[in-house]
Protein backbone atom coordinates (compact mmCIF):
# COMPACT_ATOMS: atom_id res chain seq x y z
CA UNK A 1 0.00 0.00 0.00
CA UNK A 2 1.34 3.51 -1.12
CA UNK A 3 0.16 6.18 0.97
CA UNK A 4 0.77 9.59 -0.15
CA UNK A 5 3.20 12.57 1.57
CA UNK A 6 1.38 14.60 3.40
CA UNK A 7 2.40 18.60 4.52
CA UNK A 8 1.10 20.68 7.76
CA UNK A 9 2.36 23.97 7.76
CA UNK A 10 6.01 23.97 9.52
CA UNK A 11 6.44 20.33 9.59
CA UNK A 12 7.17 17.82 6.70
CA UNK A 13 5.77 14.42 6.70
CA UNK A 14 6.78 11.57 4.69
CA UNK A 15 5.62 7.53 4.79
CA UNK A 16 8.56 4.81 4.61
CA UNK A 17 7.83 0.64 4.41
CA UNK A 18 10.45 0.11 6.96
CA UNK A 19 11.70 2.35 9.93
CA UNK A 20 15.22 1.93 8.87
CA UNK A 21 14.64 3.64 5.22
CA UNK A 22 13.68 6.74 7.17
CA UNK A 23 16.09 9.69 7.35
CA UNK A 24 18.14 9.71 10.68
CA UNK A 25 16.38 11.61 14.00
CA UNK A 26 17.91 14.43 15.66
CA UNK A 27 17.62 13.29 19.41
CA UNK A 28 18.55 10.00 20.78
CA UNK A 29 15.84 8.20 21.88
CA UNK A 30 14.88 8.99 25.14
CA UNK A 31 13.85 5.14 26.18
CA UNK A 32 15.26 1.93 24.41
CA UNK A 33 10.80 1.84 22.86
CA UNK A 34 10.99 4.77 21.08
CA UNK A 35 14.40 3.45 19.06
CA UNK A 36 14.37 2.47 16.00
CA UNK A 37 15.85 -0.78 16.56
CA UNK A 38 12.58 -1.66 18.53
CA UNK A 39 10.44 -0.49 15.85
CA UNK A 40 11.99 -2.82 13.12
CA UNK A 41 11.85 -5.59 15.42
CA UNK A 42 8.28 -5.09 16.40
CA UNK A 43 7.50 -4.68 12.69
CA UNK A 44 8.82 -8.27 12.30
CA UNK A 45 7.63 -10.06 15.63
CA UNK A 46 4.15 -12.22 15.57
CA UNK A 47 2.69 -12.66 19.72
CA UNK A 48 1.21 -8.90 19.05
CA UNK A 49 -0.73 -10.00 15.90
CA UNK A 50 0.61 -6.94 13.08
CA UNK A 51 -1.64 -6.83 10.12
CA UNK A 52 0.59 -3.89 8.91
CA UNK A 53 2.60 -1.54 9.47
CA UNK A 54 3.89 2.32 8.08
CA UNK A 55 6.59 4.46 9.57
CA UNK A 56 6.28 8.28 9.55
CA UNK A 57 9.33 10.51 9.43
CA UNK A 58 8.50 14.23 10.50
CA UNK A 59 10.58 17.60 10.31
CA UNK A 60 10.05 20.42 11.97
CA UNK A 61 12.30 23.29 10.77
CA UNK A 62 11.19 25.97 12.93
CA UNK A 63 12.88 23.80 15.51
CA UNK A 64 14.86 21.57 13.30
CA UNK A 65 13.21 18.36 15.00
CA UNK A 66 12.73 14.83 13.13
CA UNK A 67 11.32 11.77 14.23
CA UNK A 68 9.82 8.87 13.01
CA UNK A 69 6.68 7.45 14.45
CA UNK A 70 5.79 3.76 13.66
CA UNK A 71 2.06 3.45 13.77
CA UNK A 72 1.12 -0.85 13.97
CA UNK A 73 -2.31 -2.30 12.64
CA UNK A 74 -3.71 -5.15 14.83
CA UNK A 75 -7.26 -6.95 14.60
CA UNK A 76 -9.30 -5.89 17.55
CA UNK A 77 -7.52 -8.18 20.33
CA UNK A 78 -4.62 -8.50 18.62
CA UNK A 79 -2.78 -6.56 21.50
CA UNK A 80 -1.88 -8.94 24.33
CA UNK A 81 -1.34 -6.12 26.79
CA UNK A 82 -3.91 -4.38 25.68
CA UNK A 83 -5.76 -7.42 26.74
CA UNK A 84 -4.19 -7.36 29.99
CA UNK A 85 -5.85 -4.11 30.60
CA UNK A 86 -9.05 -5.05 29.87
CA UNK A 87 -8.53 -8.58 31.94
CA UNK A 88 -7.30 -6.46 34.73
CA UNK A 89 -10.38 -3.59 34.40
CA UNK A 90 -12.76 -6.90 34.72
CA UNK A 91 -14.51 -5.01 31.26
CA UNK A 92 -15.38 -7.42 27.92
CA UNK A 93 -13.43 -6.71 25.14
CA UNK A 94 -14.27 -2.78 24.40
CA UNK A 95 -12.76 -2.24 20.38
CA UNK A 96 -15.33 -2.87 17.53
CA UNK A 97 -12.58 -3.50 15.13
CA UNK A 98 -9.37 -2.60 13.91
CA UNK A 99 -7.00 -0.72 15.63
CA UNK A 100 -4.08 1.31 14.78
CA UNK A 101 -1.31 1.85 17.53
CA UNK A 102 1.49 4.76 17.60
CA UNK A 103 3.76 2.43 18.76
CA UNK A 104 2.73 -0.49 20.98
CA UNK A 105 0.82 -1.21 24.07
CA UNK A 106 3.82 -3.62 25.05
CA UNK A 107 6.05 -0.61 24.76
CA UNK A 108 6.42 0.44 28.65
CA UNK A 109 6.93 4.64 26.69
CA UNK A 110 5.23 6.00 23.86
CA UNK A 111 5.15 9.84 22.78
CA UNK A 112 6.92 9.60 19.67
CA UNK A 113 5.69 12.80 17.16
CA UNK A 114 5.18 15.06 20.11
CA UNK A 115 8.57 16.64 20.87
CA UNK A 116 6.59 20.17 20.11
CA UNK A 117 2.95 21.22 19.07
CA UNK A 118 3.52 21.20 15.44
CA UNK A 119 4.72 18.12 15.28
CA UNK A 120 1.91 16.89 17.22
CA UNK A 121 -0.49 18.27 14.75
CA UNK A 122 1.42 16.48 11.91
CA UNK A 123 1.20 13.09 13.56
CA UNK A 124 -2.44 13.50 14.73
CA UNK A 125 -3.31 14.52 10.93
CA UNK A 126 -1.37 11.80 9.56
CA UNK A 127 -2.10 9.16 11.77
CA UNK A 128 -6.22 9.43 11.94
CA UNK A 129 -5.55 9.73 8.07
CA UNK A 130 -3.56 6.21 8.23
CA UNK A 131 -6.72 4.81 10.79
CA UNK A 132 -9.34 5.97 7.95
CA UNK A 133 -7.87 4.66 4.86
CA UNK A 134 -6.42 1.20 6.93
CA UNK A 135 -10.09 0.37 8.47
CA UNK A 136 -9.14 1.22 11.88
CA UNK A 137 -11.76 1.68 14.55
CA UNK A 138 -9.39 3.75 16.65
CA UNK A 139 -6.05 5.75 16.37
CA UNK A 140 -4.16 5.08 20.29
CA UNK A 141 -1.33 6.92 21.43
CA UNK A 142 -0.10 4.34 24.56
CA UNK A 143 2.53 5.10 27.23
CA UNK A 144 2.20 8.81 27.28
CA UNK A 145 3.39 11.34 30.32
CA UNK A 146 0.92 14.47 31.02
CA UNK A 147 3.04 16.81 28.16
CA UNK A 148 2.55 14.34 25.44
CA UNK A 149 -0.98 13.83 26.21
CA UNK A 150 -1.95 17.44 26.52
CA UNK A 151 -0.01 18.15 23.04
CA UNK A 152 -1.54 15.18 21.54
CA UNK A 153 -5.32 16.32 22.45
CA UNK A 154 -4.67 19.63 22.01
CA UNK A 155 -3.66 18.67 18.14
CA UNK A 156 -6.69 16.98 17.74
CA UNK A 157 -8.67 19.67 18.25
CA UNK A 158 -6.35 21.97 15.92
CA UNK A 159 -7.27 19.41 13.58
CA UNK A 160 -11.32 19.11 14.38
CA UNK A 161 -10.88 15.60 14.98
CA UNK A 162 -13.89 13.75 16.57
CA UNK A 163 -13.97 12.03 19.88
CA UNK A 164 -10.55 12.12 21.53
CA UNK A 165 -10.07 10.91 24.92
CA UNK A 166 -7.46 10.81 27.26
CA UNK A 167 -7.12 8.56 29.88
CA UNK A 168 -4.91 7.38 32.68
CA UNK A 169 -4.38 3.28 31.91
CA UNK A 170 -0.89 2.54 33.87
CA UNK A 171 1.64 3.02 36.62
CA UNK A 172 5.35 3.13 35.70
CA UNK A 173 7.27 2.57 38.73
CA UNK A 174 10.89 4.13 39.23
CA UNK A 175 13.65 4.86 41.66
CA UNK A 176 17.27 6.78 41.83
CA UNK A 177 20.11 4.17 42.36
CA UNK A 178 22.93 5.43 44.75
CA UNK A 179 26.68 4.37 44.16
CA UNK A 180 26.66 1.70 47.03
CA UNK A 181 24.00 -1.40 48.02
CA UNK A 182 23.62 0.05 51.11
CA UNK A 183 21.73 3.56 49.94
CA UNK A 184 19.68 0.90 47.64
CA UNK A 185 18.07 -0.78 51.42
CA UNK A 186 17.64 2.62 52.68
CA UNK A 187 15.44 3.79 50.22
CA UNK A 188 12.71 1.32 50.68
CA UNK A 189 10.09 1.84 53.50
CA UNK A 190 11.56 0.93 57.07
CA UNK A 191 8.84 -1.30 57.50
CA UNK A 192 9.80 -3.63 54.89
CA UNK A 193 13.50 -3.14 54.48
CA UNK A 194 14.27 -5.98 56.85
CA UNK A 195 11.96 -8.62 55.66
CA UNK A 196 13.37 -8.00 51.97
CA UNK A 197 16.85 -8.02 53.19
CA UNK A 198 16.26 -11.32 54.99
CA UNK A 199 14.43 -12.87 51.66
CA UNK A 200 17.59 -11.40 49.32
CA UNK A 201 20.28 -13.18 51.73
CA UNK A 202 18.62 -16.58 52.29
CA UNK A 203 18.40 -16.25 48.32
CA UNK A 204 21.81 -15.95 48.06
CA UNK A 205 22.34 -18.80 50.94
CA UNK A 206 20.08 -21.17 49.22
CA UNK A 207 22.78 -21.10 46.14
CA UNK A 208 21.00 -18.53 43.53
CA UNK A 209 23.50 -16.76 41.28
CA UNK A 210 22.75 -14.04 38.98
CA UNK A 211 24.08 -14.90 35.50
CA UNK A 212 23.70 -11.47 33.51
CA UNK A 213 23.61 -12.36 29.67
CA UNK A 214 24.17 -9.15 27.30
CA UNK A 215 25.68 -10.70 24.20
CA UNK A 216 22.93 -11.44 21.64
CA UNK A 217 23.95 -14.54 21.25
CA UNK A 218 24.18 -15.54 24.78
CA UNK A 219 20.64 -14.33 25.44
CA UNK A 220 19.40 -16.01 22.02
CA UNK A 221 20.63 -19.45 23.59
CA UNK A 222 18.52 -18.71 26.89
CA UNK A 223 15.34 -17.98 25.07
CA UNK A 224 14.29 -21.59 24.89
CA UNK A 225 14.33 -21.76 28.73
CA UNK A 226 13.15 -17.99 29.36
CA UNK A 227 10.15 -17.77 27.45
CA UNK A 228 7.70 -20.43 29.30
CA UNK A 229 8.56 -18.75 32.40
CA UNK A 230 7.64 -15.67 31.67
CA UNK A 231 4.76 -16.68 29.56
CA UNK A 232 3.61 -19.15 32.66
CA UNK A 233 4.59 -15.81 34.90
CA UNK A 234 2.13 -13.66 32.55
CA UNK A 235 -0.47 -16.74 32.68
CA UNK A 236 -0.38 -16.73 36.41
CA UNK A 237 -1.92 -13.00 35.81
CA UNK A 238 -5.00 -14.15 33.51
CA UNK A 239 -3.44 -13.12 29.86
CA UNK A 240 -0.74 -14.89 27.68
CA UNK A 241 1.62 -11.71 27.26
CA UNK A 242 4.80 -12.95 25.69
CA UNK A 243 6.08 -14.92 22.96
CA UNK A 244 9.74 -16.50 22.11
CA UNK A 245 9.50 -14.02 19.05
CA UNK A 246 9.63 -10.97 21.07
CA UNK A 247 12.66 -11.82 23.22
CA UNK A 248 14.36 -12.63 19.77
CA UNK A 249 13.86 -9.89 18.14
CA UNK A 250 14.10 -7.37 20.70
CA UNK A 251 17.27 -8.51 21.29
CA UNK A 252 18.92 -6.10 18.78
CA UNK A 253 17.89 -3.20 20.85
CA UNK A 254 20.58 -1.31 22.44
CA UNK A 255 21.39 -2.66 26.05
CA UNK A 256 19.53 -5.52 25.80
CA UNK A 257 20.49 -7.63 29.16
CA UNK A 258 18.85 -11.01 30.24
CA UNK A 259 19.29 -10.80 34.03
CA UNK A 260 18.61 -14.62 34.90
CA UNK A 261 18.34 -16.62 37.94
CA UNK A 262 20.08 -19.88 38.19
CA UNK A 263 20.61 -22.57 40.53
CA UNK A 264 23.14 -25.27 40.62
CA UNK A 265 23.11 -24.65 36.65
CA UNK A 266 19.77 -24.49 35.73
CA UNK A 267 17.47 -21.28 34.98
CA UNK A 268 15.24 -20.27 38.02
CA UNK A 269 14.13 -17.28 36.71
CA UNK A 270 14.78 -14.41 34.70
CA UNK A 271 13.88 -10.38 33.89
CA UNK A 272 14.62 -9.34 29.78
CA UNK A 273 15.70 -5.40 29.64
CA UNK A 274 17.66 -2.81 28.96
CA UNK A 275 20.47 -0.69 29.97
CA UNK A 276 20.09 2.42 28.30
CA UNK A 277 21.62 5.79 28.90
CA UNK A 278 21.80 5.33 32.41
CA UNK A 279 18.67 3.53 33.20
CA UNK A 280 18.05 -0.29 33.66
CA UNK A 281 14.42 -1.06 32.73
CA UNK A 282 13.16 -4.42 33.60
CA UNK A 283 10.36 -4.91 30.88
CA UNK A 284 9.52 -8.75 31.29
CA UNK A 285 9.92 -11.05 34.54
CA UNK A 286 9.59 -15.25 34.57
CA UNK A 287 9.77 -17.60 37.76
CA UNK A 288 9.80 -21.48 37.62
CA UNK A 289 6.83 -21.67 40.41
CA UNK A 290 7.74 -25.26 40.84
CA UNK A 291 11.24 -25.22 41.53
CA UNK A 292 11.96 -25.52 45.69
CA UNK A 293 13.18 -21.70 45.85
CA UNK A 294 10.41 -20.19 43.37
CA UNK A 295 9.45 -18.21 46.94
CA UNK A 296 12.76 -16.45 47.15
CA UNK A 297 13.48 -15.79 43.49
CA UNK A 298 11.55 -12.40 42.71
CA UNK A 299 12.35 -10.89 45.83
CA UNK A 300 15.90 -11.98 45.07
CA UNK A 301 15.87 -10.95 41.44
CA UNK A 302 14.68 -7.45 42.03
CA UNK A 303 17.43 -6.84 44.76
CA UNK A 304 20.27 -8.70 42.53
CA UNK A 305 19.04 -6.22 39.65
CA UNK A 306 19.71 -3.03 41.76
CA UNK A 307 22.87 -4.23 42.50
CA UNK A 308 23.73 -5.41 38.99
CA UNK A 309 22.69 -1.96 37.60
CA UNK A 310 24.78 -0.26 40.58
CA UNK A 311 27.91 -1.90 39.33
CA UNK A 312 27.55 -1.25 35.58
CA UNK A 313 27.49 2.73 36.67
CA UNK A 314 23.52 2.84 35.96
CA UNK A 315 22.22 6.23 38.60
CA UNK A 316 18.08 5.19 37.64
CA UNK A 317 16.09 1.64 37.29
CA UNK A 318 12.70 1.36 35.91
CA UNK A 319 10.61 -1.79 37.28
CA UNK A 320 8.15 -1.26 34.74
CA UNK A 321 4.22 -1.17 35.21
CA UNK A 322 1.63 -3.62 37.32
CA UNK A 323 2.66 -5.77 40.27
CA UNK A 324 2.31 -2.30 42.56
CA UNK A 325 2.31 -3.78 45.80
CA UNK A 326 5.56 -5.50 45.43
CA UNK A 327 7.31 -2.46 43.93
CA UNK A 328 6.07 0.53 46.05
CA UNK A 329 7.64 -2.21 48.82
CA UNK A 330 10.77 -2.32 47.12
CA UNK A 331 11.26 1.30 46.92
CA UNK A 332 10.07 2.26 43.67
CA UNK A 333 7.74 5.51 43.05
CA UNK A 334 4.70 5.35 40.71
CA UNK A 335 3.59 7.59 37.44
CA UNK A 336 0.68 7.74 35.87
CA UNK A 337 0.98 7.27 32.35
CA UNK A 338 -1.70 8.08 29.72
CA UNK A 339 -3.56 7.07 26.46
CA UNK A 340 -4.78 9.01 24.16
CA UNK A 341 -7.30 7.54 21.63
CA UNK A 342 -9.03 8.86 18.56
CA UNK A 343 -12.60 7.42 17.86
CA UNK A 344 -12.81 7.00 14.03
CA UNK A 345 -16.56 7.70 13.60
CA UNK A 346 -19.18 8.13 16.54
CA UNK A 347 -18.48 5.27 18.92
CA UNK A 348 -20.29 5.83 22.24
CA UNK A 349 -20.40 2.38 23.47
CA UNK A 350 -16.36 2.31 22.89
CA UNK A 351 -16.68 5.08 24.35
CA UNK A 352 -18.17 3.97 27.44
CA UNK A 353 -16.71 0.98 28.16
CA UNK A 354 -12.91 2.89 27.77
CA UNK A 355 -13.73 5.56 30.62
CA UNK A 356 -14.68 2.47 32.52
CA UNK A 357 -11.45 0.84 31.64
CA UNK A 358 -9.50 3.67 33.03
CA UNK A 359 -11.71 4.04 36.49
CA UNK A 360 -11.33 0.22 37.58
CA UNK A 361 -7.69 0.48 36.27
CA UNK A 362 -7.57 3.94 38.75
CA UNK A 363 -9.21 2.23 41.22
CA UNK A 364 -6.72 -0.55 41.43
CA UNK A 365 -3.63 2.06 41.08
CA UNK A 366 -5.59 4.46 44.04
CA UNK A 367 -3.64 2.91 47.04
CA UNK A 368 -0.40 2.74 45.59
CA UNK A 369 -0.70 6.72 45.02
CA UNK A 370 0.51 9.82 47.04
CA UNK A 371 -2.77 11.49 48.22
CA UNK A 372 -4.23 13.65 45.44
CA UNK A 373 -2.22 12.10 42.65
CA UNK A 374 -4.11 12.77 39.10
CA UNK A 375 -5.67 10.10 37.15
Amino acid sequence: MTLPRTDVPQVTTRWYEHPDYAPADTRRAPHPSRTRAWASAWSAQTSERILDHHHLHLTDPATGEAETVSFFLTDADGSPYWTSQETDADIPPLWPGRVLYAGSPHAEYGGAGTATAAMATATVRAGRDLAARLGASALVHPGLDQDQAERLTGAARAVGAGTVLDLATDVAWTRTLGPTLEQWWQGMPSRQRRDIRRRWRRGTEAGLVLDPLTPARDILDAVPAFAPLAAGTADRHGTRLYGADMFEQLVTVPGTVLLAARHDGHLVGGIYGWLYDGCLYLWASGLDYDHPRAPLVYTWLMCESARWAIDQGAILIDAGRANHLAKSRLGYRPRVLRTVVHLMGHQPATEHALLRLSQRLGDQAAPHLPTGARW
